[in-house]
């Protein structure tokens, strides 16, 4: 086995090449002294491992800490952004507070703002074209009945009231006709109504034997003459699609600008 030069051997062996005078020791003696100096050799390498160990231990540590600090910035920066954000939702809590405590005064003012816009319908339906005026009341009377409702929010009365709205100013935008049953000398006559949209409304029947038209001033269906019966005709099978778009003539009385 080949053996190593220790630092307590070399230093031996380089004294007695030197010359140098030693005093006289025995084999033994030797012996023990490059033991010790293995040994403190030995000793000297494990506390360097353990330095090493400790050096690589603290490196861990000094990333672990690093790490965390990261982490715990992070954190801060986190619960900041969480705070400002509960704020701003307690302040929107009592902006909703405030709204729900004003909410019966609200109802109170908007209330008597709806009843009037259902009476302005109501009375331009009246005054208007008698043309589908059963179904055109029920739509009145079923919003009189969503005012009454506890349960249909303002909103929502709102939202139908101009809905209703709407489909009236579409009557004016449109040509329209129906079969409708009227009464006529006391007597049932099914007949083709026509609504050119709100500039004339007028009926005739199937045989063309009677044909009117309804008069704005006296409220009343005045009779047409016989010159007027294909015209409607024709523009009944264009409003059904019976016929090819064409210009409709309409058997309407002068408008009154004062």
């Amino acid at each position: 086995m080949k053996r190593v030069l220790t630092p307590a051997r070399g230093a031996i062996l380089a004294a007695a090449f030197a010359g140098l005078t030693l005093p006289a020791i025995s084999q033994s003696q030797l012996g023990d002294a490059l033991e010790v100096g293995e040994r403190a050799t030995r000793s000297a390498e494990q506390v360097q491992t353990q330095i090493n160990q400790l050096d690589d231990e603290r490196s861990d540590m000094i990333g672990d800490f690093r790490t965390l600090l990261q982490r715990k910035t992070s954190a801060e920066l986190y619960a900041r952004q969480q705070a400002a954000a509960i704020e701003s939702q307690e302040r929107e809590l009592v902006s909703l507070e405030d709204q729900l405590g004003r909410i019966d005064e609200i109802t109170s003012q908007t209330a008597p703002m709806l009843e009037e816009l259902i009476d302005d319908l109501e009375m331009f339906i009246e005054a208007d074209l008698p043309f589908r005026i059963d179904q055109r009341r029920e739509r009145i009377e079923g919003l009189r009945n969503l005012l009454s409702d506890p349960r249909v929010s303002v909103v929502e009365r709102y939202r139908q009231i101009i809905s209703a709205y709407t489909r009236e100013m579409e009557y004016g935008r449109k040509n329209d006709t129906w079969s409708q049953e009227i009464q006529i000398d006391g007597q049932p006559v099914q007949v083709d109504m026509v609504l050119y949209g709100r500039v004339a409304l007028v009926y005739m029947d199937s045989t063309r034997r009677h044909a009117a038209r309804y008069d704005r001033a006296t409220q009343s269906w005045v009779e047409l003459e016989n010159k007027h019966k294909a015209e409607i005709a024709k523009a009944i099978r264009i409003i059904q699609g019976k016929r090819t778009q064409d210009i409709m003539y309409v058997p309407a009385t002068k408008l009154a600008v004062q």
